[in-house]
């Protein structure tokens, strides 16, 4: 099929093996969402969670310093909404006003977590990765498309690059002393 086997091994320790198959080939699960009236799909393996964050919840958007976060048990969980960072939006869409009532999926990148906003989620479904075109190879966001059983073709998001357009990887996850340091500093 054009893959490639790689072993490593070291004496006493074990040997590692990896398989590489061509991304034509490659079949994942994948979650299935909507941002600014399109469709991408963000990889299962990535997805930690899907909350639902409204006024009058456990679960709300906060500000600390004018950056949005979600207290999901005890930790402050950057958020990032999609529309933003793919360029989606009118102008007119701010956080503030998903406020009331969003949908929110906890991904996770390495040990680092965070939560993308999104419009609408669909369900979760197995896809053929294809890959992405050479004129997008530069776009970090995404990872391939993908045609779903109705014919139609979308992105599949890359929550890596995601990560690195919103500037969040050197954010580190807030505890609740954090947090009470935080509100001490702005009084």
């Amino acid at each position: 099929i054009g893959g490639t086997v790689e072993l490593k091994s070291v004496e006493g320790r074990g040997s590692t093996f990896i398989i590489k198959i061509p991304l034509t080939l490659a079949i994942v699960s994948a979650l299935i969402v909507e941002s600014g009236g399109e469709r991408f799909a963000i990889p299962q393996i990535s997805v930690l969670e899907l909350v639902r964050a409204s006024s009058n919840s456990d679960h709300s958007i906060e500000r600390i310093h004018d950056t949005p976060v979600l207290r999901l048990r005890n930790r402050l969980l950057p958020l990032v909404t999609l529309k933003k960072i793919l360029g989606l939006d009118d102008g007119e869409t701010t956080v503030d006003d998903v406020d009331e009532e969003a949908f929110i999926v906890v991904t996770q990148v390495g040990t680092y977590s965070f939560g993308i906003i999104v419009d609408r989620v669909f369900d979760t479904e197995e896809i053929v990765v294809k890959p992405v075109a050479p004129i997008l190879r530069d776009l970090s966001l995404f990872s391939g498309n993908t045609i779903l059983g109705d014919g139609s073709v979308i992105m599949i998001l890359d929550p890596n690059g995601i990560a690195e357009a919103a500037g969040e990887m050197d954010t580190e996850h807030r505890s609740e002393a954090d947090i009470q340091a935080v509100s001490t500093d702005e009084e």
